[in-house]
Parts: C-alpha cells; sequence; structure tokens
C-alpha cells in the first residue's frame, strides 16, 4: 500500500520582515527629542510624523540671526558672544554626558553581579532540593508498605516541584544575566565615544572662537548661515520616508540622540519566519525545502512555505535560517510561529512490511513473493525482485516489476517457495 516516508523538523520562529530593517536617523545629534509620536508596533505611512527635535535653540539663532543680519555691523562681538555662550554650554553638555555614560556603565556591571549572585544561588538551590527528591524516590523504592511508599512519593512531588520552581529562577536570571552581559560592551564602547564625542565638540567650538575674526563679518556669509539654519528647522520634524511597522524606538523625550539613530520601521509587505538551525540539524535543512506552519493566533490553521536559506555563521546557539511564507494575511511581526520542515519529502510511495522482504542465501539481491489470483481463493506466489527505498521503523519503500498499490504480498516468505499454490481468504 502507499504509505508516506516523509520526515520532518520542528522548530520555533519569529516572523520578521523579509527585508532589513529601515533606520530612522537624524545628523541633528545636538538637539533633544522633544517629542516621540509613535510606539512599537504602530504602522505608519510615508510623510507621517514619527518625532520631534526641541528646536527652540535653533529658532532662538534664526530669529538672532535675522537680526543681525540686518545689522551687521554687530555681527562680530554678538558671535563671538554667543561662541562663548555655547563652548560653556558644551562644556557643560559634554560633562553630563560623559557623566551618564559611565553612570549606565556601572549600572549594568551591578546588575550583571547581582543576577549572576540570584543565578548561582538559584541553582544550589535546586541542586539541593534534587537531592533530596532522588533521596525520597529511593526511600520510596525500598518502603516496607504501600502507605509509607504512597506519603514518601507525594514528598518527593512536592520536592520535585520546588526543584522545578528553583531551576525557572536560576533559568531567568541566567537569561538575564546573559543580556546584561551582551550589553555591557555597548555600554563601554558608548562611554568612550561619548569621551571621544565631548572633546571633539569642545575642541570645535573653540576652534571656531579661535578663527573667527578671520572668517566672520561677511553679510553674505550671514545670509547662507541662516538658510543653513532654516533647514535644518525643516529637518527637527522627523517623518517617515515609507510605510511600515515601528520595530524599535531609540528616541527618548528629553534626551540626545548621540548615535543619531531615532527609530527602526519594517516592511509588513513582505515577511519571513527567522529560525535558529542547531549543529545537529544544520546539514539536514537545505534551501528550497516545504515547511507547513502554525501561529498561536490560528492554531487550527496550516500555512505553507519554504527555506529560503540558512546562514553559514553560527549566531548565538545556532545558525540562522529564514522561512517564506506563501500567504501572510494572518501574520504579524514579532509573532511565535511554529514550523515543520520537510527535510525527507516522500508521501504516496509503495511500501511494505520490512518482514517480506528476503534474500537468496547465495545473493545480495532483495525479493518479496508477491500472490497473484488463480482462482477465488487459490493465488501462485511470484517471486519478485525488488529495490529498496527510504525505510522506516516498520515498513521499507520498494519498486518491483508489476508491484503496484493494492497487490498482496507475503509476510512469512520463510514459509514459501516461488510459484506455490496458496489459499487466501480475504477478511478485509
Amino acid at each position: 500500500e502507499k504509505k508516506d516516508f516523509s520526515e520532518t523538523l520542528d522548530m520555533e520562529g519569529i516572523v520578521e520582515s523579509s527585508e532589513k530593517d529601515s533606520t530612522v536617523t537624524t545628523e541633528l545629534t545636538q538637539y533633544k527629542v522633544s517629542s516621540v509620536n509613535v510606539s512599537v508596533g504602530d504602522r505608519v505611512k510615508a510623510g507621517d510624523v514619527l518625532c520631534e527635535l526641541d528646536s527652540s535653540e535653533l529658532q532662538q539663532q534664526i530669529t538672532d540671526l535675522e537680526k543681525i543680519v540686518n545689522d551687521s555691523d554687530t555681527l562680530y562681538d554678538y558671535r563671538y558672544e554667543q561662541l562663548k555662550k555655547q563652548l560653556e554650554s558644551t562644556k557643560k553638555s559634554a560633562e553630563l554626558d560623559v557623566n551618564e555614560a559611565s553612570k549606565k556603565l556601572d549600572e549594568l556591571r551591578s546588575e550583571y553581579n547581582n543576577k549572576k549572585s540570584e543565578y548561582e544561588s538559584g541553582q544550589n538551590d535546586y541542586n539541593r532540593l534534587k537531592g533530596e527528591a532522588d533521596d525520597l524516590r529511593s526511600r520510596a523504592a525500598g518502603a516496607s508498605d504501600e502507605a509509607e511508599a504512597a506519603m514518601l512519593m507525594s514528598e518527593y512531588q512536592a520536592k520535585i516541584g520546588e526543584a522545578s520552581e528553583a531551576m525557572a529562577r536560576y533559568e531567568s536570571a541566567y537569561a538575564q544575566m546573559k543580556s546584561i552581559n551582551e550589553s555591557i560592551p555597548m555600554a563601554e564602547k558608548a562611554l568612550e565615544s561619548a569621551k571621544i564625542m565631548a572633546s571633539d565638540s569642545v575642541d570645535k567650538v573653540q576652534y571656531e572662537i579661535d578663527t573667527y575674526s578671520l572668517t566672520a563679518d561677511s553679510s553674505s556669509e550671514n545670509i547662507k548661515k541662516l538658510d543653513e539654519l532654516k533647514k535644518q528647522l525643516d529637518k527637527t520634524v522627523v517623518k517617515a520616508e515609507r510605510d511600515g511597522v515601528v520595530s524599535s524606538v531609540l528616541a527618548e523625550e528629553g534626551k540626545i540622540c548621540r548615535e543619531g539613530i531615532l527609530m527602526t520601521l519594517q516592511n509588513t509587505s513582505d515577511m519571513c519566519i527567522h529560525i535558529s538551525v542547531s549543529e545537529e540539524d544544520l546539514l539536514s535543512v537545505e534551501a528550497g525545502m516545504k515547511t507547513v506552519i502554525t501561529i498561536p493566533a490560528r492554531k487550527d490553521d496550516e500555512y505553507t512555505g519554504k527555506v529560503d536559506r540558512i546562514l553559514d555563521i553560527k549566531t548565538g546557539d545556532g545558525f540562522d535560517g529564514f522561512i517564506t511564507i506563501d500567504d501572510t494575511e494572518n501574520f504579524r511581526i514579532g509573532m511565535k510561529a511554529n514550523v515543520k520542515i520537510k527535510t525527507v519529502d516522500a508521501e504516496d510511495v509503495i511500501g511494505v512490511n520490512k518482514k517480506a522482504v528476503f534474500s537468496d542465501e547465495d545473493s545480495d539481491k532483495k525479493y518479496v513473493y508477491e500472490a497473484e489470483k488463480q482462482d477465488e481463493n487459490s493465488y501462485k506466489l511470484r517471486k519478485v525482485e525488488v529495490t529498496e527505498g527510504i525505510s522506516g521503523d516498520q515498513f521499507t519503500e520498494i519498486s518491483g516489476e508489476g508491484l503496484e498499490e493494492g497487490d498482496y504480498i507475503v509476510l512469512t516468505p520463510g514459509k514459501c517457495e516461488a510459484d506455490e499454490i496458496v489459499n487466501v481468504r480475504v477478511s478485509r
């Protein structure tokens, strides 16, 4: 009869955009964020206002420069005083930025040590409780009567529950500890970056003061500067350049984005499932393999897709892979998905019980006995050479001359001979 010898590999993944994130940036890193108009998960269209930068200082500069343009005689002294104020302001701002970055690094290191202590304590608790549980189980096995055994097993179950809770605590602490540990290098880099930017910012303003007498006091330059300031003013209102879903928001109201990255958007028109393939399964998975996908939101529905690609570089606990989705209507970015990858695609192939296949003593060839009907209950056994294909635990795929679905095959070939006439009673 026809069998399904297909093999699948079960994995969990996260729905993502097939395209890389679209990063929303600003070059005006000296201005604080005054308002953030979106949150993670919001859908936006091209032209929507995502956030705004504090433009009060810029507007004041424009107002002041517009007055100066009308009175160029006062430009030099005014600009010089502004630069001195800017130098003092830059020094204070730079010091605050460095202190903030240093404080964040110290907090992460302290938090990491706390979580490490929680992890070690939880692991010790688990080992102790597991040992106590094992002892209770051993005592129950050697109990003198059923009542004592039942009581000890009840205590064993309770102790196992406590051990499971202890495991959950130390696993949670480990995950947090790992996450914090991954953030520390970024915080260290941020501190070094803050120090460099602080030094560069102060040096830049000081350079402007030192060279101002050589470059200032020109009406045409003032007009050009005014035009640049107005262009910067337009840039303080940050708009979406494309449709998408907000996938992360780094901008914080009242704070400066030193790196210039405000947020990221993901394109929802083309989605995929991001999976992690273990080293043990890596060589079993190839691009193009069919997949069956289920999602928690529609538990009874199955969706089709295929393996798009598996990256050759290991990241974290496995190798990143991506599954295309044939119909993405019910999928949302960030949603969990269960994926069955069909590593062996062998549906509707002819198979028999392995017991039916035999070999001659002097040959490696494989055979089966097919029962060919002669009259009502009389059948003649035909010895058919077969080729085996994919095998399961009980059945194996075969092919041979004249064999097809529905043929009767002898399950105990050792008791039969070729061309023997046997009686077959069909019970079903």
